[in-house]
């Protein structure tokens, strides 16, 4: 089947299950109380790839298993200016510029527990939302940046299923089913491991979202050579080491 060819990289993933009513809070002192986007309406695998790739496909033997293959792209959401975030933001903008810097972002997001998000997500965030390239981040930004955290906050209590504050290593292949991304166990352990980076055997929120974007580019990294959408690519060893120092930026 054809991927989603309109979405965004950076672009929340959509869960299969159905939204909740239920309300959730953000981990930090603002609460917010935003909806799951709907489900996607197209599946990875089950048909045939298009009569103009067939040809091309490299013999069966040599293909990967389907369950190797990445699931399709969300779509695009919109976003805006909150006007009940302007105090917070106002709060964190110490030196009143009208701009957080990375530090004083920082004091903006903390896990359920009150402890700082790693420094890695909240370079991540400042990379997706800092739409003028300035190196901080603008209100509107910030806005946009706050919703898009939210979304996520509701995925990870969802899927905190032991009300914990942190995602299990069950917990985490879950959430990855949800996603419908198809990945064998061995994988979900090494990735799991690679974000457990205060090796406690568990992931916090800001490191759930982290593993979760990660895994997200590097899907649309392999689409993106994946001309005939088989789930099978030939790459060069630059292209190789370009695309991996792209995603270190």
């Amino acid at each position: 089947m054809a991927y989603n060819r309109s979405y965004n990289p950076d672009e929340l993933p959509r869960s299969q299950h159905r939204p909740s009513t239920d309300r959730y809070h953000s981990g930090s002192s603002e609460r917010l109380s935003p909806r799951l986007p709907p489900g996607p309406t197209d599946r990875y695998g089950g048909m045939s790839p298009p009569p103009t790739a067939a040809a091309n496909r490299p013999a069966a033997h040599n293909l990967p298993p389907s369950a190797s293959r990445p699931p399709p792209s969300p779509g695009p959401r919109d976003g805006g200016a909150d006007p009940t975030l302007l105090p917070l933001f106002r709060a964190v903008d110490k030196d009143s510029t009208g701009q957080l810097s990375e530090k004083e972002l920082s004091a903006a997001l903390v896990n359920g527990d009150w402890t700082a998000f790693d420094p890695q997500t909240v370079r991540m965030m400042i990379r997706m939302f800092d739409s003028d390239r300035s190196g901080t981040i603008g209100f509107e930004e910030f806005c946009g940046l706050w919703s898009f955290l939210a979304s996520w906050r509701t995925l990870f209590d969802r899927f905190d299923t032991d009300k914990s504050g942190n995602i299990s290593l069950d917990e985490f292949t879950n959430a990855l089913i949800a996603f419908r991304y198809r990945l064998s166990e061995r994988f979900v352990g090494i990735l799991f491991r690679t974000y457990d980076k205060r090796n406690e055997g568990v992931m916090s929120f800001d490191l759930f979202v982290q593993a979760c974007i990660s895994l997200k580019r590097m899907t649309d990294v392999f689409k993106k050579y994946d001309e005939d959408r088989d789930g099978y690519i030939t790459l060069s060893f630059e292209d190789f080491l370009t695309e991996i120092l792209r995603q270190m930026k």
